[in-house]
């Protein structure tokens, strides 16, 4: 989309979240080229803070395509930056529900599952394909081998409430 075309709602966000984006973060930015001029596609961002988003977005807004974003859907129930949000077009994520799907159904177009009903089982063979394409790519930025099991924040939540109950009964 042109820059020229992208509405009132993404030039404000532009002029709100640019300046401190600028100013808080180094930008070493790699593989604009990597990004099609046209058409759909995903990336897979592996983000360790809030902000990390926003400069992914900052990032993919230079070069001329508008981001739209997987947010979860709490933010868009916040006054001002859901009103942003809704007006930018970004997709809400009702994470552990069946109202996951429709963020499936907006995001994706991964190629082998194209036509497919998002299905729970379909979804999951649709994660796990992009989260091995961000394995391995940060097994080659990080120049060491990933641990052989995936991380399972259900397990990890499960664990964590395993341990608080026990240590609530002795």
């Amino acid at each position: 989309m042109s820059r020229r075309r992208i509405g009132f709602w993404y030039r404000l966000a532009a002029a709100i979240a640019k300046p401190p984006l600028v100013v808080l973060f180094k930008r070493d930015w790699r593989g604009m080229e990597h990004i099609p001029a046209d058409g759909g596609f995903i990336t897979a961002v592996n983000h360790n803070s809030y902000l990390d988003p926003l400069s992914y977005g900052h990032f993919q807004y230079n070069t001329g395509r508008v981001p739209r974003l997987l947010a979860k859907a709490g933010l868009f129930r916040t006054p001002f930056v859901g009103m942003i949000l809704r007006g930018t077009g970004q997709i809400p994520v009702y994470r552990e529900s069946t109202n996951a799907l429709d963020a499936f159904r907006a995001a994706v177009d991964l190629t082998p599952y194209y036509g497919l009903e998002p299905t729970p089982d379909v979804l999951r063979q649709a994660t796990e394909t992009i989260m091995a394409a961000v394995t391995a790519q940060l097994e080659d930025v990080r120049g060491e081998k990933a641990p052989a099991e995936l991380y399972d924040h259900r397990k990890a939540r499960a664990e964590q409430r395993r341990k608080a109950e026990g240590k609530g009964t002795t």
